[in-house]
């Protein structure tokens, strides 16, 4: 549900950030749909009494409809709060979940409808606002829900359009005869009438459409991120790592494959946890990310082992080197009174016009075997047999 205290604190930034409106319940949507229902009963109300206490609009509009309309104003914001209360307090409810959608989506609807016929059911601000709320519920709601209401809604609209053009309903009884006898489009208050319906909602779409659009791209771009970080570490991927590596093969650029594995983590894992061993390759991850040029390429591999793709093959020796140093000195903290350290072995491998990414990787872990072997927290580089 809506965290009340957190949209009046920052309502950008919990709409924006936080990707919260794509994922609300649709009970969490029906509540923004009523809120809005709120805001424009508000704004009818201000319309209203703003001609009432302005006797100079009053030959424009039917005060004595005026006077009734705002009273039915109130005793549907009424309504409408204790459908929100309704939702709120039904809220863990499935069949609350699956039938109030229903109710609130058409009730809407109706409502709009109802207030559409009082100002004209063929108005600018009728027919703009059966767009921005149609276009606004095919990105919030399930089709059905959406259909549903709307199917409803249009077959109330036709049956008022016909009733109208026939002659049995009044057209716009908001409005007086003196108003509808003047050439209403060049009449400065049928104009400012609709331009004070057709703005709000104009712009309610706009930033609902916004908030969503933004949500969505921020979505992509976590998805894509997903697919291309290891989760825990924050680092590239292997795929990634292999992708990126290749464009620069493309490039005819050489480098240098550096593939480092910890050593003695399974002990680490087995005896401290596997909490603890998260935290070392976090750790790890880290001083790998401070001590190797942002223009290299840095990967988790598998496990405990890490791969680092170097641009400038020179340089290559004292990177791995300064990196081990900084793991050496690490600190893992197991609780108030242990931390423990860890090392890393590393294998070094260079590309080359002969030499492509895979076969670098194989040298780079033969290097990286014989750093093992010969004692392990060592830099070792593969020497091509002659």
């Amino acid at each position: 549900m809506l965290d009340i205290s957190r949209i009046i604190k920052n309502p950008f930034q919990y709409f924006i950030q936080h990707h919260v409106l794509m994922n609300w319940t649709n009970l969490s949507k029906c509540i923004l749909i009523l809120a809005l229902t709120i805001l424009e009963h508000f704004l009818w109300i201000f319309w209203k009494l703003y001609i009432i206490y302005s006797p100079e609009l009053w030959v424009w509009a039917d005060l004595n409809l005026l006077k009734l309309q705002i009273r039915l104003n109130v005793i549907a914001l009424l309504a409408i709060f204790l459908l929100i209360a309704c939702c709120v307090w039904l809220r863990k409810k499935l069949w609350a979940e699956k039938i109030l959608p229903y109710v609130i989506v058409t009730s809407f609807s109706l409502i709009f409808i109802r207030d559409a016929y009082l100002i004209g059911i063929l108005s600018p601000a009728t027919l703009c606002g059966f767009v921005c709320i149609s276009g606004v519920g095919i990105l919030l709601f399930d089709r059905k829900i959406l259909y549903t209401s709307v199917f409803i809604a249009i077959a109330v609209f036709i049956y008022l359009g016909v009733l109208t053009l026939n002659g049995q309903l009044e057209y716009a009884p908001l409005f007086s005869e003196a108003l509808k006898n003047s050439n209403p489009p060049i009449n400065p208050f049928w104009v400012w009438s609709m331009l004070y319906f057709i703005i709000p909602l104009l712009l309610t779409c706009l930033i609902l459409c916004e908030i969503m659009l933004i949500q969505w791209r921020n979505r992509e771009f976590l998805i894509q991120k997903l697919s291309q970080t290891d989760p825990l570490t924050d680092l590239w991927n292997r795929r990634s790592f292999h992708e990126q590596v290749q464009s620069l093969q493309r490039l005819n650029r050489p480098f240098a494959i550096v593939i480092l594995d910890l050593d003695h983590f399974k002990t680490i894992n087995d005896q401290y946890g596997h909490s603890i061993g998260d935290d070392t390759l976090k750790a790890v991850s880290k001083a790998l990310v401070k001590y190797v040029p942002q223009q290299d390429i840095v990967a988790r591999y598998g496990g405990e082992e890490f791969i680092i793709a170097i641009n400038n093959k020179d340089q290559a020796i004292q990177i791995a080197e300064r990196c081990r140093q900084a793991i050496e000195q690490l600190e893992i903290k197991v609780n108030d009174r242990l931390n423990i350290r860890i090392t890393a072995s590393f294998g070094i491998a260079f590309s080359s016009h002969e030499i492509g990414l895979e076969q670098a990787i194989r040298q780079a872990d033969d290097a990286l075997y014989i750093a093992k072997q010969r004692g392990r927290n060592q830099v070792q580089v593969f020497d091509s047999p002659s």
